[in-house]
């Protein structure tokens, strides 16, 4: 379901939010940064829904981008460097993924529309006379000759250099406050005299023009003292005629990337203090880098701010995707696409052997059709196309072990197999849940590499779709009057990426579990799965064997024996035999 025709569902309403540039595509077509580089790829979508969701953004204030012209770019990056964006090899190594996996189309496309976002907001900036947000952008790594840390082209150099060709000389200052330096921004605008960079970063990436306005924040700094040096940086700024903002997401405690050590109230206060200091000014907000689990909430509060409603906090356990995706299906249900279809006469004339045969169904309820409609009105076809495959088409059939749903789709000249489940209803302690016997997302068209290596029971890398898929098994469950999701993990590594949804039905083994994460935890994740299969995982100093045992995931929380657990958690201690302590 793209983003249109869902705020097509909103209806008519007064705007009282801030204007926003953002699209779908603003995702990026690469399914293995999720897990290799620490990127949450759904990061912009999440803080678009949730704005949304909560009525801090209507619909006309959401306005389509339009991609930036080959020209537009050349005013500010190098022909020689625009060409070899066209080299996969170019674009794997910005965005620090293998060449297999990236749509080089796709990819351009998806930086061309961002920067074009960027561009939008500075022109409807400068006619409003106030603040206007890109939901993504703020590519300041960027510079005229080369790309890197995810940034291929700087979107705030372009659209100035835009605006420069349609007339505006005035004073413009960039403020970048995410994790890193603006380098690639600094070479982009050396020698513009109308032009002030002042930045807060928390990493050195070597020297800086002189006339670049940056305070390097000490390392894992509190908010009171990060917002002193904020006080500072913004006394020293020029008053400007415009300005760009990059409200930088990694600056929170714990981000993989960044260094400084804000809270998400840190944060918030940091945006009031740009947004008052701008108050009147044309001005483009950008939410630049994030590598942290809560790093969508930065810049939906930085909206929150600009909208008025900076006071607004956002629930610790809200879930965008999983909020979006039960809307979606309150929106089928009201459709009649995800209730129990009726028998057709097809279905009829082929049980009684009079023609044709019996259409099969999912679990008794979904025609193949009906699932194609579904998995498209989620965004999910569309977003397996854009990695690379065409004519998708959804099979559904029957195995020994449950109903099985196929996806395939073609490149190269083959089709290939994308998505295969198994599904079969079975209980699980004595309740009926939505059993997965068979999970497979698969992304045939990439390749392992150093970076995204292979794992225990893997013959080509995923999709990047695994939270997806479990959010649409849930809605099912839901739909079927089932208690939950159950699987059985037959690796380590699939129970740990499971955990935070799924625990084991027996406490006893979820104690063990617990166990084992919290002393295998130091070491990597591929590592650990290996040593495990390998049998140099030791319990209590003895060999240990991987124990597949039912995982589930229940729709209404139960209670645990938490002391159980908790006893059969102290009794184990898990060791690696030849792993170094870390």
């Amino acid at each position: 379901m793209s983003v249109w025709d869902w705020l097509g569902r909103w209806g008519p309403g007064s705007s009282t939010g801030v204007p926003i540039f953002y699209d779908e595509s603003y995702r990026l077509p690469l399914s293995g940064i999720e897990s290799t580089v620490g990127i949450e790829p759904r990061g912009v979508d999440f803080t678009t829904w949730y704005l949304l969701e909560k009525g801090v953004v209507r619909p006309q204030d959401v306005h389509r981008p339009l991609p930036v012209s080959y020209a537009e770019l050349a005013r500010v990056h190098d022909g020689a460097y625009l060409e070899s964006l066209g080299q996969p090899e170019t674009l794997a190594r910005i965005f620090a993924t293998d060449p297999s996996e990236v749509p080089v189309d796709t990819l351009l496309s998806n930086v061309r529309l961002v920067c074009g976002g960027t561009l939008g907001a500075a022109r409807l900036a400068r006619a409003r006379r106030g603040p206007v947000v890109n939901m993504a952008g703020g590519f300041h790594h960027a510079a005229p000759g080369r790309g890197g840390g995810f940034c291929a082209v700087n979107d705030l150099a372009v659209a100035l250099a835009a605006l420069h060709a349609e007339g505006f000389d005035g004073q413009t200052v960039v403020l970048d406050l995410d994790a890193h330096p603006p380098d690639g921004t600094a070479e982009c605008l050396a020698g513009q005299e109308r032009a002030w960079i002042g930045s807060l970063s928390g990493s050195d990436w070597g020297a800086l023009p002189l006339e670049v306005d940056e305070t390097r924040v000490p390392e894992r700094c509190t908010d009171n003292d990060y917002l002193s040096l904020l006080e500072g940086l913004l006394s020293r700024m020029p008053r400007p005629d415009m300005a760009f903002v990059i409200a930088g997401g990694d600056v929170l405690a714990g981000d993989r990337f960044g260094r400084v050590g804000l809270t998400l109230d840190g944060a918030r206060r940091r945006d009031r203090a740009l947004a008052s200091a701008l108050r009147g000014v044309p001005s483009v907000w950008l939410p630049g880098g994030g590598y942290h689990a809560e790093s969508w909430k930065v810049f939906a509060g930085t909206v929150l701010v600009l909208a008025g409603k900076g006071s607004r906090r956002i629930t610790a356990r809200y879930d965008p995707l999983s909020a979006r995706y039960q809307r979606i299906s309150r929106l089928l249900s009201q459709e009649g696409t995800q209730v129990e279809e009726p028998l057709t006469l097809e279905d009829l004339e082929g049980s009684l052997g009079l023609g044709g045969t019996l259409q099969p169904r999912l679990l008794g309820y979904y025609t193949a059709q009906s699932l194609e409609y579904t998995l498209f009105r989620y965004g999910l076809l569309s977003h397996v196309e854009r990695l690379g495959y065409s004519r998708l088409r959804v099979e559904v059939g029957s195995t020994g072990a449950g109903d099985r749903l196929k996806v395939l789709g073609r490149t190269g000249g083959q089709e290939h197999l994308l998505v295969d489940v198994v599904l079969e209803r079975r209980p699980v302690a004595g309740e009926p849940f939505l059993f997965v016997n068979w999970l497979s997302l698969r992304h045939p068209r990439a390749r392992f590499s150093e970076r995204r290596p292979q794992l225990p029971g893997q013959d080509v890398p995923g999709l990047g779709l695994s939270r997806e898929a479990t959010e649409m098994l849930q809605l099912m469950a839901k739909r079927l009057n089932l208690a939950g999701v159950a699987f059985r993990p037959m690796w380590f590594h699939l129970a740990a990426l499971a955990r935070s949804r799924f625990r084991f039905a027996d406490p006893v083994r979820q104690g063990r579990f617990e166990a084992m994460v919290r002393d295998l935890s130091s070491h990597p994740m591929l590592e650990m799965t290996r040593a495990v299969v390998d049998g140099r995982v030791l319990l209590n100093g003895e060999p240990y064997s991987w124990e597949p045992d039912d995982m589930v995931s229940r729709l209404e929380p139960a209670a645990a024996d938490v002391e159980v657990i908790a006893a059969e958690r102290e009794r184990c201690h898990f060791t690696v035999e030849g792993a170094a302590d870390r």
